[in-house]
């Protein structure tokens, strides 16, 4: 994987399966990465095509002192971009949990990190190398993880966090950047470096504003908004600055509402289930959105233990699902 050095959302990526493939994927991945972050810088890993996307989040004051508020599940993208965030990561046996939170708060207490920031990492089973397969519903101790990158910045899927952690995550990057301590803000946690408890299921969806053809391509999506009804009730969350009237320019970012779901207790499918019907409840009319997408996934048996291959291996039975809407029957 070639990947922009001052990269992010997915942009100033390559894949790169041969020597043949080198030249022009590193040409492609220099230009996207000058012309998006002004820098061409770019570095190459090792490609994992089959793993799940679990980061960390974590807080640091500065003094050498860090904690991890939990893990998220990020690994439904398309074209490296997140689609569905999950907080905590379903499927992780609490060694494995312990062994990546346990890396990134190491990680953070070695430079005396101070701020809010996220560390990333591909974990995968060492018997699963398929793609879009599922991964196994439980990853133990023994699976394989790599680091991707750290991110110096609060992120857009920081909501499903806040909803399992109870914490305002702006406002504690506000504290920190005006010299609060962790003790000041009452992380300083128990010694295994959690910052917080975690308490049931949160997921995001994010809605964006795109066209998507019969075959699986994407384009951007502009016009007017002449129907903006997100849903709403107790546990449901909308993030956004779009309403009714809203020009939208495919010139930016295609992102036009967060949709948050949060269970206090009960189970990952209950949360999946939830969100659906969220998703269901939101009407959007003026310009073309994913939503119908978004149900087709969050709908799918996969959902909860699915790879970073998943929506590429599955795009077809997804586009079918959308084209000749089901029921959902999640729990």
């Amino acid at each position: 994987m070639l990947k922009a050095v001052a990269g992010g959302g997915g942009r100033g990526m390559r894949v790169v399966r041969s020597a043949h493939d080198l030249e022009p994927a590193w040409a492609r991945c220099t230009s996207e990465a000058t012309s998006a972050f002004g820098r061409g810088d770019v570095y190459a890993e090792r490609l994992v095509p089959a793993a799940r996307h679990i980061e960390v989040q974590i807080v640091g004051d500065g003094t050498g002192a860090a904690v991890h508020l939990g893990e998220r599940d990020c690994s439904i993208q398309r074209r490296n971009q997140k689609l569905l965030e999950i907080a905590p990561a379903p499927g992780l046996s609490d060694e494995l949990r312990h062994r990546i939170t346990g890396a990134a708060v190491a990680l953070a207490r070695s430079v005396r990190y101070a701020n809010l920031g996220t560390v990333e990492f591909l974990v995968a089973a060492r018997t699963h190398d398929e793609p879009g397969a599922a991964a196994p519903m439980e990853l133990g101790a023994d699976a394989e993880v790599w680091f991707i990158e750290t991110n110096a910045r609060i992120q857009v899927e920081h909501t499903v966090t806040e909803e399992v952690t109870g914490l305002d995550l702006v406002e504690i990057q506000l504290r920190l950047a005006a010299g609060a301590t962790l003790a000041d803000l009452g992380l300083a946690g128990p010694g295994d470096g959690s910052g917080a408890p975690v308490t049931g299921w949160a997921i995001q969806a994010r809605i964006n504003a795109e066209t998507i053809d019969p075959s699986g391509l994407t384009r951007p999506s502009a016009g007017t908004i002449t129907a903006f009804e997100p849903a709403a009730g107790p546990g449901v969350r909308v993030d956004t600055a779009a309403h009714q009237g809203m020009v939208v320019n495919p010139a930016f970012d295609s992102l036009l509402a967060k949709l948050i779901v949060a269970r206090r207790s009960g189970s990952f499918d209950g949360a999946a289930n939830k969100l659906y019907r969220a998703l269901c409840e939101t009407r959007i009319e003026g310009v073309d959105t994913n939503l119908d997408l978004l149900r087709s996934i969050v709908g799918h048996p996969q959902v909860g233990a699915a790879t970073t291959g998943f929506l590429e291996a599955n795009l077809g039975d997804l586009l079918d699902a959308v084209a000749h809407p089901r029921l959902h029957a999640g729990g």
